[in-house]
């Protein structure tokens, strides 16, 4: 009788050790699979504002000539930051990671997007700024422009980075309900 118990006990653990290791391996895709999608957004926002900023530029005037010019410029930018950030994750084997790993990256994931957070608020205040000074220099449409583009990108970013960091924070309860 006590060797069935002791095996009934074993094929228990291992069933819940299973169970476990099944949780964490759909936690780890899901979460990889929610941060591709993020940086394909950012991607296709960036290609698209450099394609459409490419042809505005030729006819734009004044302001709007900074404002493409910008967009551009700040595009290039987040179209780097999408490649490299999307071949990080399409390299990664997210099912095999354990669970201290995975603590470790989702922790990272949502710290990188909180200061993502704050530097967006701080590019909407810098875009303002921008606009406002504009209005007593010299260099007028271009500050306009630049603040006008700055404004754009950062409210976008804003609002792409509270929602893969929402997505993220609501996954997190699954992965800390593993930790024993």
């Amino acid at each position: 009788m006590r060797k069935y118990l002791c095996l009934l006990l074993f094929m228990l653990l291992s069933v819940a050790a299973h169970a476990q290791t099944n949780t964490l391996a759909t936690f780890n895709l899901r979460q990889n699979e929610v941060l591709k999608i993020g940086m394909i957004v950012l991607g296709a926002w960036a290609l698209l504002n450099i394609l459409i900023g490419s042809f505005k530029l030729m006819k734009a005037t004044r302001n709007k000539r900074f404002f493409f010019q910008m967009n551009i410029y700040w595009n290039i930018v987040n179209m780097i930051i999408a490649s490299v950030a999307l071949y990080s994750l399409l390299t990664q084997e997210p099912a095999v990671q354990n669970l201290a790993e995975s603590i470790k990256l989702h922790d990272w994931y949502k710290k990188i997007l909180y200061l993502n957070i704050g530097l967006d608020v701080a590019y909407l205040f810098l875009g303002q700024w921008l606009q406002e000074r504009s209005k007593s220099s010299p260099k007028t449409e271009q500050l306009l422009g630049w603040g006008q583009s700055i404004v754009l990108q950062g409210f976008f970013l804003l609002v792409l980075d509270i929602v893969l960091t929402t997505m993220l924070e609501d996954k997190a309860a699954v992965l800390y309900s593993l930790i024993p």
